[in-house]
């Protein structure tokens, strides 16, 4: 559930979220008080299972708080935990008291349950007051006419007794109406916008967790890198070394027969020396092509796209809005994730048709990948999928995944990128062969 986006159907359906927060305010005092009990149990050893429960009832109760907050806001509020270790129920104790955001949950709560319980209530007082003595003069010469006047119309210094004298509060119910229906929702969002403060992590917590992903980024990186420099090295190593050294075995042999006066016996030999090295220029071409293929050269990231849509088996579109040149680097990593989206594709999803639709907008460049397969596409560890991934996370790059069972699949790579220049305009690479006119 969410808020809604039209402003009138948003403040009709402010009263109930309200509600909602009114009755969390509740639960937030009877974990504060919780909370305060387990502080005095904490000395004894009973009360260390106690407090790792209550402080991880508060996280719950944190994390529904952020979710509220965040659907009324618009925004998103991560959570600033870190993983919990898997230690004794002591020391998760320690570390959960030694983590700032604990308590500013605990924080939070306290405000909740005193501040939070006064801003639903007013806000649902004022709310009640308008639509109670709205309705009230009608349901008293309807609904009520046997029933005496409630004593809520008595204020003191003059009691509202008869159905007439009620119509005399509806000004006040109208200024009250006025008042919920202006104010009412600023009154909300300030305090919601508190909880954000709270709720959402610190920009050192921000710097921290953003540190750390590139940490893990340039490790995996590496690790990369170092296993294609492995595969590089054994691909020459298994394959063109092997062969170039039968290829001098050869011409060695060759040789030996010309100087013996044999040319019709070394002819043949020369033959399978030429054929030989043939082969091995066509297989260090192909494994040329796996470090940067030259068609990333030649016709740049879209020709690229629409030279291995020919290549595909499956019948797949390029919808090219790309008009700016990218980095070299970038352009590689986006054409080797989008072969394996592809190659994938041809193994798992028994497709019919795909589509690959890039654009570049506000710094990042879009690669969408759409089929009519079977769904059921997930990012697992160790699968194409998550090397994808992998591949993007170097360059801070992100990969969706959305294949409900049945289908269809939509991977969505999006990678941050400045534009180098404007792409020389190509006919060739700017309509695909099977490009729909779509």
């Amino acid at each position: 559930m969410s808020m809604p986006a039209n402003p009138i159907t948003r403040r009709l359906a402010l009263p109930g979220w309200s509600v909602l927060r009114f009755s969390l305010t509740v639960v937030a005092a009877v974990l504060l008080a919780a909370a305060i009990v387990t502080g005095a149990l904490v000395v004894f050893w009973i009360g260390i299972p106690v407090a790792v429960g209550v402080f991880l009832a508060i996280r719950v109760w944190a994390n529904s708080q952020r979710r509220i907050i965040g659907e009324q806001l618009g925004v998103d509020i991560p959570c600033p935990y870190r993983e919990r270790p898997k230690a004794r129920i002591d020391q998760q104790a320690l570390w959960l008291i030694r983590e700032a955001a604990t308590w500013r949950d605990v924080a939070w709560l306290a405000i909740d349950a005193t501040l939070g319980f006064l801003v639903n209530l007013i806000y649902l007082c004022v709310f009640g007051v308008a639509v109670y003595y709205l309705v009230q003069p009608l349901l008293l010469v309807t609904v009520f006419q046997s029933a005496p006047i409630p004593v809520v119309n008595d204020f003191g210094f003059y009691d509202f007794d008869t159905p007439a004298k009620t119509l005399m509060l509806v000004p006040l119910a109208l200024a009250c109406g006025a008042a919920w229906w202006r104010w009412g929702e600023l009154f909300l969002r300030w305090y919601s916008h508190l909880g954000v403060l709270l709720l959402g992590p610190t920009s050192n917590a921000v710097l921290t967790a953003r540190v750390s992903e590139l940490r893990q980024s340039r490790d995996a990186t590496a690790d990369h890198a170092a296993a294609e420099l492995r595969r590089i090295e054994r691909d020459l190593h298994d394959g063109a070394q092997a062969r170039i050294a039968a290829l001098s075995l050869t011409l060695g042999m060759a040789e030996e027969l010309l100087d013996h006066g044999k040319p019709d016996k070394a002819a043949p030999l020369v033959t399978e020396a030429r054929q030989t090295c043939s082969d091995v220029l066509e297989e260090i071409r192909q494994l040329v092509r796996g470090i940067h293929p030259p068609v990333l050269a030649d016709r740049g990231f879209t020709g690229a796209l629409q030279a291995m849509a020919l290549d595909h088996p499956l019948p797949v579109s390029v919808v090219d809005r790309l008009h700016d040149k990218l980095p070299a680097p970038l352009e590689a990593a986006a054409y080797f994730a989008t072969n394996e989206v592809l190659t994938n594709i041809t193994k798992h999803a028994e497709a019919t048709q795909v589509q690959v639709i890039v654009h570049h907008e506000h710094g990042q460049v879009e690669i969408e990948v759409r089929d009519d397969g079977r769904g059921g596409a997930a990012v697992c560890p160790g699968g194409g999928l998550d090397g994808v991934r992998s591949r993007l996370a170097a360059f801070d790059g992100t990969l969706t995944v959305e294949s409900p069972e049945g289908g269809p699949t939509r991977v969505l790579m999006t990678l941050p990128a400045v534009a180098t220049g404007r792409r020389e305009p190509d006919n060739a690479s700017r309509v695909a062969p099977t490009a729909d006119a779509a």
